[in-house]
Protein backbone atom coordinates (compact mmCIF):
# COMPACT_ATOMS: atom_id res chain seq x y z
CA UNK A 1 0.00 0.00 0.00
CA UNK A 2 1.37 3.43 -0.89
CA UNK A 3 1.89 6.08 1.75
CA UNK A 4 1.48 9.88 1.76
CA UNK A 5 3.35 12.25 4.08
CA UNK A 6 0.48 13.71 6.03
CA UNK A 7 -1.44 13.06 9.22
CA UNK A 8 -4.15 11.04 7.51
CA UNK A 9 -1.75 8.42 6.24
CA UNK A 10 0.16 8.30 9.50
CA UNK A 11 -3.17 7.58 11.16
CA UNK A 12 -3.88 4.81 8.68
CA UNK A 13 -0.51 3.19 9.37
CA UNK A 14 -0.95 3.45 13.12
CA UNK A 15 -4.48 2.08 12.90
CA UNK A 16 -3.30 -0.98 11.00
CA UNK A 17 -0.48 -1.56 13.49
CA UNK A 18 -2.87 -1.29 16.42
CA UNK A 19 -5.26 -3.71 14.73
CA UNK A 20 -2.39 -6.16 14.46
CA UNK A 21 -1.33 -5.68 18.08
CA UNK A 22 -4.76 -5.71 19.68
CA UNK A 23 -6.75 -8.34 17.85
CA UNK A 24 -6.99 -11.89 19.18
CA UNK A 25 -5.07 -14.53 17.27
CA UNK A 26 -6.00 -18.08 16.39
CA UNK A 27 -4.18 -20.22 18.90
CA UNK A 28 -4.69 -23.63 17.34
CA UNK A 29 -4.88 -23.23 13.58
CA UNK A 30 -2.23 -22.15 11.07
CA UNK A 31 -3.11 -18.92 9.33
CA UNK A 32 -2.89 -20.62 5.96
CA UNK A 33 -6.34 -21.98 6.74
CA UNK A 34 -7.54 -18.54 5.67
CA UNK A 35 -6.48 -18.89 2.07
CA UNK A 36 -9.85 -17.42 1.21
CA UNK A 37 -8.48 -14.19 2.58
CA UNK A 38 -5.16 -14.48 0.79
CA UNK A 39 -3.07 -15.25 3.85
CA UNK A 40 -0.66 -18.11 4.20
CA UNK A 41 2.48 -19.20 5.97
CA UNK A 42 3.38 -21.98 3.53
CA UNK A 43 2.49 -24.78 5.92
CA UNK A 44 0.82 -27.76 4.24
CA UNK A 45 -2.46 -28.90 5.81
CA UNK A 46 -2.62 -32.64 6.42
CA UNK A 47 -5.54 -34.60 5.01
CA UNK A 48 -7.12 -35.90 1.86
CA UNK A 49 -8.70 -34.36 -1.21
CA UNK A 50 -12.46 -34.49 -1.50
CA UNK A 51 -15.26 -35.37 0.87
CA UNK A 52 -18.10 -33.44 2.45
CA UNK A 53 -17.51 -31.47 5.65
CA UNK A 54 -20.46 -31.39 8.04
CA UNK A 55 -20.76 -28.23 10.12
CA UNK A 56 -23.57 -28.51 12.68
CA UNK A 57 -25.02 -25.12 13.61
CA UNK A 58 -27.62 -23.95 16.14
CA UNK A 59 -29.79 -22.07 13.64
CA UNK A 60 -30.40 -21.70 9.93
CA UNK A 61 -29.27 -18.60 8.08
CA UNK A 62 -32.22 -16.20 7.73
CA UNK A 63 -30.93 -15.28 4.26
CA UNK A 64 -28.11 -16.02 1.83
CA UNK A 65 -28.02 -12.39 0.72
CA UNK A 66 -24.93 -10.89 2.40
CA UNK A 67 -26.71 -7.52 2.46
CA UNK A 68 -29.97 -8.94 3.76
CA UNK A 69 -29.38 -9.48 7.48
CA UNK A 70 -26.76 -8.47 10.03
CA UNK A 71 -26.35 -11.73 11.91
CA UNK A 72 -23.83 -14.49 12.54
CA UNK A 73 -25.72 -17.34 10.86
CA UNK A 74 -25.93 -15.40 7.59
CA UNK A 75 -22.27 -14.38 7.81
CA UNK A 76 -21.01 -17.91 8.42
CA UNK A 77 -22.57 -19.19 5.20
CA UNK A 78 -22.13 -16.21 2.90
CA UNK A 79 -18.44 -15.85 3.84
CA UNK A 80 -17.86 -19.12 1.98
CA UNK A 81 -19.80 -17.95 -1.12
CA UNK A 82 -18.56 -14.40 -1.52
CA UNK A 83 -15.21 -12.63 -1.38
CA UNK A 84 -14.55 -9.04 -0.37
CA UNK A 85 -12.02 -6.50 -1.64
CA UNK A 86 -10.00 -6.86 1.55
CA UNK A 87 -9.77 -9.49 4.28
CA UNK A 88 -8.48 -10.01 7.82
CA UNK A 89 -5.35 -11.92 8.72
CA UNK A 90 -5.39 -13.96 11.94
CA UNK A 91 -3.94 -11.05 13.91
CA UNK A 92 -6.51 -8.58 12.55
CA UNK A 93 -4.28 -7.03 9.91
CA UNK A 94 -6.17 -5.91 6.80
CA UNK A 95 -4.80 -7.71 3.74
CA UNK A 96 -5.61 -7.92 -0.01
CA UNK A 97 -8.29 -10.21 -1.37
CA UNK A 98 -10.21 -9.20 -4.53
CA UNK A 99 -8.25 -5.95 -4.40
CA UNK A 100 -4.51 -6.29 -4.95
CA UNK A 101 -3.63 -2.87 -3.46
CA UNK A 102 -5.16 0.40 -2.36
CA UNK A 103 -4.20 3.94 -1.57
CA UNK A 104 -5.86 7.05 -0.22
CA UNK A 105 -5.69 9.56 -3.10
CA UNK A 106 -6.81 12.34 -0.77
CA UNK A 107 -8.60 12.54 2.57
CA UNK A 108 -11.98 11.61 1.04
CA UNK A 109 -10.97 9.36 -1.87
CA UNK A 110 -9.71 5.79 -1.76
CA UNK A 111 -8.51 3.99 -4.89
CA UNK A 112 -8.44 0.19 -5.16
CA UNK A 113 -6.63 -1.84 -7.81
CA UNK A 114 -8.51 -5.09 -8.49
CA UNK A 115 -7.40 -8.57 -9.48
CA UNK A 116 -7.89 -9.27 -13.19
CA UNK A 117 -8.06 -13.09 -12.95
CA UNK A 118 -11.30 -13.58 -11.02
CA UNK A 119 -14.60 -14.96 -12.28
CA UNK A 120 -17.99 -15.15 -10.63
CA UNK A 121 -19.65 -18.53 -10.15
CA UNK A 122 -21.70 -17.92 -13.31
CA UNK A 123 -18.50 -17.57 -15.39
CA UNK A 124 -18.68 -13.78 -15.81
CA UNK A 125 -15.68 -11.56 -15.11
CA UNK A 126 -15.15 -9.75 -11.84
CA UNK A 127 -14.58 -6.06 -12.68
CA UNK A 128 -14.89 -2.59 -11.21
CA UNK A 129 -18.45 -2.39 -12.58
CA UNK A 130 -19.39 -5.33 -10.34
CA UNK A 131 -17.89 -3.56 -7.33
CA UNK A 132 -19.82 -0.40 -8.15
CA UNK A 133 -23.10 -2.28 -8.52
CA UNK A 134 -22.62 -4.15 -5.23
CA UNK A 135 -21.63 -1.15 -3.11
CA UNK A 136 -24.34 1.07 -4.58
CA UNK A 137 -26.86 -1.65 -3.76
CA UNK A 138 -25.95 -1.86 -0.07
CA UNK A 139 -25.85 1.90 0.51
CA UNK A 140 -29.07 2.57 -1.42
CA UNK A 141 -31.64 3.90 1.12
CA UNK A 142 -34.45 2.33 -0.89
CA UNK A 143 -32.87 -1.10 -0.60
CA UNK A 144 -32.63 -0.47 3.17
CA UNK A 145 -29.96 -3.06 3.94
CA UNK A 146 -29.55 -3.70 7.68
CA UNK A 147 -25.82 -3.68 6.95
CA UNK A 148 -25.73 -0.31 5.19
CA UNK A 149 -24.25 1.24 8.33
CA UNK A 150 -21.00 -0.64 7.61
CA UNK A 151 -20.40 1.22 4.32
CA UNK A 152 -22.76 4.21 4.27
CA UNK A 153 -19.84 6.60 4.72
CA UNK A 154 -19.30 6.00 0.97
CA UNK A 155 -21.08 8.67 -1.06
CA UNK A 156 -19.94 7.73 -4.56
CA UNK A 157 -18.33 4.80 -6.39
CA UNK A 158 -16.27 5.76 -9.45
CA UNK A 159 -15.12 3.23 -12.06
CA UNK A 160 -11.71 4.42 -13.29
CA UNK A 161 -11.17 1.45 -15.59
CA UNK A 162 -12.06 -2.25 -15.63
CA UNK A 163 -9.81 -3.02 -12.69
CA UNK A 164 -9.61 0.27 -10.80
CA UNK A 165 -12.34 1.68 -8.59
CA UNK A 166 -12.53 4.72 -6.32
CA UNK A 167 -14.67 5.30 -3.24
CA UNK A 168 -15.62 8.85 -2.30
CA UNK A 169 -16.56 9.63 1.29
CA UNK A 170 -18.21 12.79 2.57
CA UNK A 171 -15.57 13.09 5.30
CA UNK A 172 -12.24 11.35 5.92
CA UNK A 173 -12.72 7.75 7.04
CA UNK A 174 -9.46 5.98 7.83
CA UNK A 175 -10.94 2.52 8.66
CA UNK A 176 -12.54 2.07 5.20
CA UNK A 177 -10.23 -0.82 4.12
CA UNK A 178 -11.18 -2.65 7.33
CA UNK A 179 -14.89 -1.99 6.77
CA UNK A 180 -14.67 -3.38 3.25
CA UNK A 181 -13.41 -6.66 4.73
CA UNK A 182 -16.70 -6.98 6.64
CA UNK A 183 -19.15 -9.53 5.23
CA UNK A 184 -21.33 -6.56 4.20
CA UNK A 185 -18.69 -5.81 1.56
CA UNK A 186 -19.26 -9.18 -0.16
CA UNK A 187 -19.20 -8.66 -3.93
CA UNK A 188 -22.28 -10.05 -5.69
CA UNK A 189 -22.37 -10.98 -9.39
CA UNK A 190 -24.10 -8.30 -11.49
CA UNK A 191 -26.19 -11.04 -13.10
CA UNK A 192 -27.74 -11.92 -9.72
CA UNK A 193 -28.47 -8.29 -8.87
CA UNK A 194 -29.94 -7.64 -12.31
CA UNK A 195 -32.16 -10.72 -12.08
CA UNK A 196 -33.47 -9.54 -8.72
CA UNK A 197 -34.05 -6.01 -10.05
CA UNK A 198 -35.95 -7.44 -13.04
CA UNK A 199 -38.36 -9.37 -10.84
CA UNK A 200 -36.63 -12.76 -11.04
CA UNK A 201 -34.95 -14.72 -8.28
CA UNK A 202 -33.72 -12.64 -5.36
CA UNK A 203 -30.07 -12.81 -4.32
CA UNK A 204 -31.28 -14.75 -1.28
CA UNK A 205 -32.24 -17.60 -3.65
CA UNK A 206 -29.47 -16.97 -6.17
CA UNK A 207 -26.30 -16.13 -4.21
CA UNK A 208 -23.66 -15.79 -6.94
CA UNK A 209 -20.25 -14.65 -5.74
CA UNK A 210 -16.57 -15.32 -6.38
CA UNK A 211 -15.91 -17.37 -3.24
CA UNK A 212 -14.34 -20.81 -2.83
CA UNK A 213 -17.74 -22.50 -2.63
CA UNK A 214 -20.79 -22.37 -4.89
CA UNK A 215 -24.40 -22.53 -3.74
CA UNK A 216 -25.80 -26.04 -4.04
CA UNK A 217 -29.11 -26.46 -2.21
CA UNK A 218 -31.08 -25.13 0.75
CA UNK A 219 -33.68 -27.05 2.71
CA UNK A 220 -34.78 -24.13 4.83
CA UNK A 221 -34.64 -24.79 8.53
CA UNK A 222 -32.67 -28.00 8.03
CA UNK A 223 -29.52 -27.76 5.90
CA UNK A 224 -27.54 -25.80 3.34
CA UNK A 225 -25.11 -27.47 0.92
CA UNK A 226 -22.24 -25.59 -0.73
CA UNK A 227 -20.12 -27.18 -3.45
CA UNK A 228 -16.48 -26.72 -4.43
CA UNK A 229 -15.69 -23.85 -6.79
CA UNK A 230 -13.38 -25.69 -9.18
CA UNK A 231 -12.27 -22.40 -10.76
CA UNK A 232 -11.59 -20.43 -7.59
CA UNK A 233 -9.01 -17.73 -8.21
CA UNK A 234 -7.05 -18.62 -5.08
CA UNK A 235 -7.03 -22.37 -5.71
CA UNK A 236 -9.93 -24.81 -5.51
CA UNK A 237 -10.80 -26.10 -2.03
CA UNK A 238 -9.79 -29.64 -1.11
CA UNK A 239 -13.36 -30.34 0.07
CA UNK A 240 -16.01 -31.38 -2.44
CA UNK A 241 -18.71 -29.73 -0.36
CA UNK A 242 -19.69 -28.19 2.97
CA UNK A 243 -23.00 -29.04 4.58
CA UNK A 244 -24.48 -26.73 7.24
CA UNK A 245 -26.81 -28.90 9.34
CA UNK A 246 -29.20 -27.22 11.78
CA UNK A 247 -29.59 -28.64 15.29
CA UNK A 248 -30.91 -26.31 17.97
CA UNK A 249 -29.86 -28.57 20.87
CA UNK A 250 -26.39 -27.65 22.06
CA UNK A 251 -25.74 -30.88 23.96
CA UNK A 252 -26.74 -32.87 20.87
CA UNK A 253 -24.30 -30.91 18.72
CA UNK A 254 -21.50 -31.89 21.09
CA UNK A 255 -22.63 -35.52 20.93
CA UNK A 256 -22.59 -35.34 17.14
CA UNK A 257 -19.02 -34.05 17.22
CA UNK A 258 -18.01 -36.83 19.60
CA UNK A 259 -19.64 -39.47 17.40
CA UNK A 260 -18.03 -38.14 14.24
CA UNK A 261 -21.39 -37.10 12.77
CA UNK A 262 -20.13 -33.51 12.78
CA UNK A 263 -16.69 -32.41 11.65
CA UNK A 264 -17.06 -28.91 13.09
CA UNK A 265 -19.21 -27.20 15.73
CA UNK A 266 -18.92 -24.00 17.69
CA UNK A 267 -18.52 -25.13 21.28
CA UNK A 268 -20.51 -23.38 23.96
CA UNK A 269 -18.43 -22.23 26.91
CA UNK A 270 -20.28 -24.54 29.28
CA UNK A 271 -19.25 -27.55 27.15
CA UNK A 272 -15.55 -26.73 26.79
CA UNK A 273 -14.46 -28.98 29.64
CA UNK A 274 -16.45 -31.86 28.17
CA UNK A 275 -14.89 -31.41 24.73
CA UNK A 276 -11.40 -31.00 26.21
CA UNK A 277 -11.86 -34.46 27.68
CA UNK A 278 -12.30 -35.81 24.16
CA UNK A 279 -8.98 -34.54 22.79
CA UNK A 280 -7.40 -37.95 23.19
CA UNK A 281 -10.01 -39.22 20.70
CA UNK A 282 -8.75 -36.81 18.05
CA UNK A 283 -11.11 -33.91 18.76
CA UNK A 284 -9.33 -30.57 18.73
CA UNK A 285 -10.27 -27.12 20.04
CA UNK A 286 -9.59 -23.79 18.33
CA UNK A 287 -9.79 -20.78 20.67
CA UNK A 288 -9.90 -17.14 19.62
CA UNK A 289 -9.95 -14.13 21.94
CA UNK A 290 -12.44 -12.09 20.00
CA UNK A 291 -14.12 -8.70 19.73
CA UNK A 292 -17.61 -9.72 20.81
CA UNK A 293 -19.78 -8.18 23.53
CA UNK A 294 -22.82 -10.05 24.83
CA UNK A 295 -25.54 -7.98 26.41
CA UNK A 296 -29.00 -7.83 27.90
CA UNK A 297 -30.81 -5.12 25.97
CA UNK A 298 -33.75 -2.87 26.80
CA UNK A 299 -36.39 -1.51 24.47
CA UNK A 300 -36.20 2.13 25.52
CA UNK A 301 -39.38 2.95 23.63
CA UNK A 302 -41.39 0.86 26.12
CA UNK A 303 -42.12 1.71 29.72
CA UNK A 304 -40.54 1.43 32.20
CA UNK A 305 -37.30 0.97 30.25
CA UNK A 306 -37.42 4.59 29.13
CA UNK A 307 -36.45 5.47 32.72
CA UNK A 308 -32.70 5.54 33.34
CA UNK A 309 -32.96 4.52 37.00
CA UNK A 310 -34.85 1.36 36.04
CA UNK A 311 -32.16 0.40 33.53
CA UNK A 312 -29.42 1.17 36.04
CA UNK A 313 -31.17 -0.91 38.68
CA UNK A 314 -31.35 -3.93 36.38
CA UNK A 315 -27.69 -3.47 35.48
CA UNK A 316 -26.71 -3.42 39.15
CA UNK A 317 -28.83 -6.46 40.02
CA UNK A 318 -27.04 -8.82 37.60
CA UNK A 319 -23.73 -10.30 38.72
CA UNK A 320 -21.49 -10.55 35.65
CA UNK A 321 -18.92 -12.66 37.49
CA UNK A 322 -21.59 -15.32 38.00
CA UNK A 323 -21.96 -15.43 34.22
CA UNK A 324 -18.26 -15.58 33.34
CA UNK A 325 -17.09 -17.86 36.13
CA UNK A 326 -20.21 -20.00 36.28
CA UNK A 327 -22.07 -20.18 32.99
CA UNK A 328 -19.04 -19.53 30.74
CA UNK A 329 -16.66 -21.52 32.94
CA UNK A 330 -14.09 -18.73 32.66
CA UNK A 331 -14.14 -18.64 28.84
CA UNK A 332 -14.25 -14.84 28.56
CA UNK A 333 -14.04 -11.65 30.62
CA UNK A 334 -16.70 -9.49 32.32
CA UNK A 335 -17.58 -6.34 30.38
CA UNK A 336 -17.07 -2.89 31.90
CA UNK A 337 -18.60 -1.21 28.86
CA UNK A 338 -19.60 -1.89 25.26
CA UNK A 339 -16.15 -2.49 23.72
CA UNK A 340 -13.96 -5.55 24.15
CA UNK A 341 -10.31 -5.03 25.18
CA UNK A 342 -9.27 -6.26 21.69
CA UNK A 343 -11.04 -3.37 19.90
CA UNK A 344 -9.09 -0.32 18.72
CA UNK A 345 -10.46 2.72 20.57
CA UNK A 346 -11.71 0.79 23.59
CA UNK A 347 -11.50 2.40 27.03
CA UNK A 348 -11.33 -0.11 29.87
CA UNK A 349 -10.81 2.29 32.80
CA UNK A 350 -14.54 2.89 33.11
CA UNK A 351 -16.41 2.89 36.39
CA UNK A 352 -19.11 0.34 35.65
CA UNK A 353 -22.42 0.09 37.44
CA UNK A 354 -21.27 -2.46 39.99
CA UNK A 355 -23.24 -5.38 41.37
CA UNK A 356 -25.24 -3.96 44.29
CA UNK A 357 -28.69 -5.39 45.05
CA UNK A 358 -29.61 -2.87 47.76
CA UNK A 359 -28.64 0.09 45.59
CA UNK A 360 -30.66 -1.44 42.74
CA UNK A 361 -33.74 -1.66 45.00
CA UNK A 362 -33.29 2.00 45.98
CA UNK A 363 -33.08 3.05 42.33
CA UNK A 364 -36.28 1.16 41.51
CA UNK A 365 -38.06 2.84 44.39
CA UNK A 366 -36.77 6.23 43.23
CA UNK A 367 -38.23 5.50 39.80
CA UNK A 368 -41.62 4.69 41.32
CA UNK A 369 -41.38 0.90 41.24
CA UNK A 370 -40.79 0.05 44.89
CA UNK A 371 -42.87 -3.12 44.43
CA UNK A 372 -41.21 -4.00 41.15
CA UNK A 373 -43.00 -4.98 37.93
CA UNK A 374 -43.41 -7.83 35.43
CA UNK A 375 -41.68 -8.08 32.06
CA UNK A 376 -40.73 -10.51 29.28
CA UNK A 377 -37.22 -11.44 28.19
CA UNK A 378 -36.62 -12.73 24.64
CA UNK A 379 -33.85 -15.28 24.08
CA UNK A 380 -33.07 -17.15 20.86
CA UNK A 381 -33.05 -20.91 20.39
CA UNK A 382 -29.81 -22.82 20.04
CA UNK A 383 -27.61 -21.34 22.77
CA UNK A 384 -27.45 -23.05 26.15
CA UNK A 385 -25.33 -20.16 27.46
CA UNK A 386 -27.92 -17.53 26.55
CA UNK A 387 -30.68 -19.71 27.98
CA UNK A 388 -28.69 -20.05 31.21
CA UNK A 389 -28.00 -16.30 31.31
CA UNK A 390 -31.74 -15.70 30.92
CA UNK A 391 -32.46 -17.98 33.87
CA UNK A 392 -29.78 -16.27 35.96
CA UNK A 393 -31.22 -12.84 35.10
CA UNK A 394 -34.70 -14.10 35.96
CA UNK A 395 -33.46 -15.25 39.38
CA UNK A 396 -31.33 -12.22 40.20
CA UNK A 397 -33.94 -9.68 39.07
CA UNK A 398 -36.56 -11.40 41.23
CA UNK A 399 -34.49 -10.26 44.23
CA UNK A 400 -35.32 -6.64 43.40
CA UNK A 401 -38.98 -7.35 42.73
CA UNK A 402 -38.91 -7.76 38.94
CA UNK A 403 -40.75 -10.82 37.64
CA UNK A 404 -39.19 -11.95 34.34
CA UNK A 405 -41.01 -14.23 31.93
CA UNK A 406 -38.67 -15.91 29.44
CA UNK A 407 -39.76 -16.42 25.84
CA UNK A 408 -37.52 -18.59 23.65
CA UNK A 409 -37.79 -17.77 19.94
CA UNK A 410 -36.42 -19.22 16.71
CA UNK A 411 -33.43 -17.20 15.44
CA UNK A 412 -34.98 -15.60 12.35
CA UNK A 413 -38.16 -14.67 14.21
CA UNK A 414 -36.05 -13.35 17.11
CA UNK A 415 -34.21 -10.99 14.77
CA UNK A 416 -37.44 -9.83 13.14
CA UNK A 417 -39.21 -9.18 16.45
CA UNK A 418 -36.33 -7.32 18.09
CA UNK A 419 -35.68 -5.39 14.87
CA UNK A 420 -39.31 -4.30 14.83
CA UNK A 421 -39.28 -3.31 18.51
CA UNK A 422 -41.71 -5.99 19.67
CA UNK A 423 -39.57 -6.83 22.70
CA UNK A 424 -39.09 -5.49 26.21
CA UNK A 425 -35.85 -7.24 27.24
CA UNK A 426 -33.62 -9.42 25.07
CA UNK A 427 -30.24 -11.16 25.15
CA UNK A 428 -27.97 -10.79 22.13
CA UNK A 429 -24.36 -10.18 21.15
CA UNK A 430 -22.47 -7.78 18.92
CA UNK A 431 -19.12 -8.56 17.35
CA UNK A 432 -16.90 -5.67 16.30
CA UNK A 433 -15.96 -7.35 13.04
CA UNK A 434 -13.63 -4.54 11.92
CA UNK A 435 -11.85 -4.45 15.32
CA UNK A 436 -12.39 -0.66 15.28
CA UNK A 437 -14.63 1.19 17.76
CA UNK A 438 -16.67 2.81 15.00
CA UNK A 439 -18.28 -0.50 14.11
CA UNK A 440 -18.50 -1.52 17.76
CA UNK A 441 -20.55 1.56 18.68
CA UNK A 442 -22.14 3.23 15.65
CA UNK A 443 -24.66 0.56 14.71
CA UNK A 444 -25.58 -0.20 18.33
CA UNK A 445 -26.08 3.34 19.58
CA UNK A 446 -26.48 5.88 16.75
CA UNK A 447 -30.07 7.05 16.37
CA UNK A 448 -29.93 6.47 12.60
CA UNK A 449 -29.50 2.71 13.17
CA UNK A 450 -32.76 1.87 14.95
CA UNK A 451 -33.89 -1.74 14.68
CA UNK A 452 -32.35 -4.29 12.32
CA UNK A 453 -29.09 -2.36 11.61
CA UNK A 454 -28.14 -2.87 15.26
CA UNK A 455 -29.76 -0.34 17.61
CA UNK A 456 -32.40 -2.70 18.96
CA UNK A 457 -32.45 -0.71 22.20
CA UNK A 458 -33.86 2.25 20.21
CA UNK A 459 -31.42 4.46 22.08
CA UNK A 460 -31.06 8.10 21.04
CA UNK A 461 -28.69 10.66 22.50
CA UNK A 462 -27.71 13.81 20.59
CA UNK A 463 -24.26 14.00 22.21
CA UNK A 464 -23.51 10.35 21.44
CA UNK A 465 -24.63 10.88 17.82
CA UNK A 466 -22.39 13.94 17.57
CA UNK A 467 -19.36 12.11 18.98
CA UNK A 468 -19.90 9.04 16.81
CA UNK A 469 -20.11 11.20 13.70
CA UNK A 470 -17.02 13.15 14.79
CA UNK A 471 -14.97 10.02 15.45
CA UNK A 472 -15.88 8.67 12.01
CA UNK A 473 -14.28 11.60 10.25
CA UNK A 474 -11.46 12.44 12.67
CA UNK A 475 -7.96 11.68 11.36
CA UNK A 476 -6.19 11.93 14.71
CA UNK A 477 -6.43 8.58 16.52
CA UNK A 478 -5.88 10.23 19.91
CA UNK A 479 -8.90 12.47 19.31
CA UNK A 480 -10.93 9.48 18.17
CA UNK A 481 -9.96 7.69 21.39
CA UNK A 482 -11.13 10.69 23.45
CA UNK A 483 -14.47 10.67 21.66
CA UNK A 484 -14.93 6.95 22.25
CA UNK A 485 -13.95 7.39 25.90
CA UNK A 486 -16.68 10.01 26.41
CA UNK A 487 -19.20 7.88 24.50
CA UNK A 488 -18.39 4.86 26.68
CA UNK A 489 -18.78 6.90 29.86
CA UNK A 490 -22.19 8.16 28.72
CA UNK A 491 -23.28 4.67 27.74
CA UNK A 492 -22.31 3.21 31.12
CA UNK A 493 -24.31 5.93 32.89
CA UNK A 494 -27.38 5.77 30.63
CA UNK A 495 -27.31 1.95 30.43
CA UNK A 496 -29.26 1.29 27.22
CA UNK A 497 -28.15 -2.29 27.81
CA UNK A 498 -26.42 -4.40 30.44
CA UNK A 499 -22.89 -5.04 29.12
CA UNK A 500 -22.40 -8.62 30.23
CA UNK A 501 -19.19 -10.21 28.96
CA UNK A 502 -16.72 -10.63 26.12
CA UNK A 503 -16.72 -14.36 25.35
CA UNK A 504 -14.02 -16.34 23.59
CA UNK A 505 -14.85 -18.04 20.29
CA UNK A 506 -14.28 -21.78 20.59
CA UNK A 507 -14.62 -24.34 17.81
CA UNK A 508 -14.32 -28.10 18.00
CA UNK A 509 -13.17 -30.23 15.06
CA UNK A 510 -13.23 -33.99 14.56
CA UNK A 511 -11.59 -35.46 11.48
CA UNK A 512 -10.85 -32.10 9.87
CA UNK A 513 -7.68 -30.02 9.66
CA UNK A 514 -6.90 -26.46 8.61
CA UNK A 515 -9.92 -24.62 10.03
CA UNK A 516 -9.32 -20.88 10.26
CA UNK A 517 -11.44 -18.73 12.60
CA UNK A 518 -11.00 -14.97 12.54
CA UNK A 519 -11.28 -12.62 15.51
CA UNK A 520 -15.00 -12.10 14.81
CA UNK A 521 -15.60 -15.83 15.23
CA UNK A 522 -16.24 -16.50 11.52
CA UNK A 523 -15.00 -19.89 10.25
CA UNK A 524 -13.35 -20.31 6.83
CA UNK A 525 -13.48 -23.70 5.11
CA UNK A 526 -11.39 -23.04 1.99
CA UNK A 527 -8.22 -24.47 3.55
CA UNK A 528 -9.85 -27.42 5.33
CA UNK A 529 -9.11 -31.07 4.57
CA UNK A 530 -10.75 -34.16 6.00
CA UNK A 531 -8.62 -36.90 7.56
Amino acid sequence: MKAKKNVFFLLLLSLMLVLSACSGGNSSTPTNGNTNAGSGDGEEVAGQEGGELVYVVPSDAPTLDPHGMNDTATTNVTTQLFDRLTAYEADGTVIPSLAESWEAVDETTWEFKLRDDVKFHDGTDFTADAVKMTIERIIDPEFASPRAVVLNMITEVVVVDDYTVQFKTEKPFAPLPAHLAHNAGSIIAPSAIEEENNGGKKVDENPVGTGPFVFGSWNRGAEIVLNKNENYWNGAPALDSVKFVVNAEQSTRVAQLEAGEAHVIQVGASDVARVEGLESAGIELTRVRGTRMDYLGFNMEKEPFNIKEVRQAISMAINKNDIVDGILDGQGVPAVGPLAPTVVGNYQDLEPLGYDVEAAKALLAEAGFEDGFETTLFVNEGSKERADIALLAQDQLSKIGIKVNIETIEWGAFLEKTGAGEHELFILGWTTVTADADYGLYALFHSSAFGAPGNRSFYANDRVDELLDLARSETDQAKRDEAYKEISEILVDEAPMVYLQHPDFIYGTNGANGLFVDFSGTPYFHGVKLN
